[in-house]
């Protein structure tokens, strides 16, 4: 007989099964919104960071494009769970549905009143029209500050690497992998 010691302070799982959760259509509009308040940051912000001009902001309002989020917590801790969401531009008609790009990636950070840094990359690939595959690498702290850059454009079939970065921190919470499919 074997025993085997578990280190609570790793967390290393494999998401797939986990719930997803897939926001209501949105418009242009709605979506910039919805990145300012989850983030703190001005309209105008925000649309710059989903790595919108004015112009292009403007023609994504008469075009009527659609967006959505996808959310999937990462942990079922239940003192602290954090979740991955990637915004997307989608083609939507009847039953069908397809993701054209991911325009921005975040990491929601904060909850039951609690938030933690994180230091680390997120592996993002959209490996079809219907699936995004993640890797989730690195550690979360008690205190500190995360800064990372959000906005990104990957179609069909690419991929990106989002590094997150940690600055004043002095208290190491929890080790975290997680690879994990999202299918829309």
């Amino acid at each position: 007989m074997f025993a085997v010691e578990v280190d609570a302070s790793v967390n290393d799982i494999s998401n797939e099964n986990k719930e997803i959760n897939i926001s209501p259509v949105l418009t242009f509009d709605e979506m910039v919104r919805e990145v300012a308040k989850e983030n703190g940051i001005p309209i105008i912000q925000a649309q710059q960071e989903l790595g919108f001009s004015a112009k292009s902001a403007r023609q994504a309002r008469t075009s009527r494009v659609t967006y959505r989020a996808l959310s999937q917590s990462l942990t079922d801790n239940v003192s602290y769970r954090s979740t991955m969401r990637f915004y997307c531009e989608t083609s939507e008609s009847g039953n069908f549905r397809a993701i054209k790009r991911i325009v921005r990636v975040e990491m929601i950070r904060g909850y039951n009143g609690l938030s933690k840094q994180f230091s680390g990359t997120v592996y993002v690939h959209l490996e079809d029209a219907n699936r995004i595959f993640y890797i989730v690498n690195g550690d979360f702290f008690n205190n500190g500050s995360t800064t990372w850059n959000a906005g990104v454009n990957i179609g069909v079939g690419r991929n990106a690497s989002i590094k997150f970065s940690v600055t004043n921190t002095t208290s190491h919470y929890q080790y975290c992998y997680v690879e994990s499919r999202l299918r829309f």
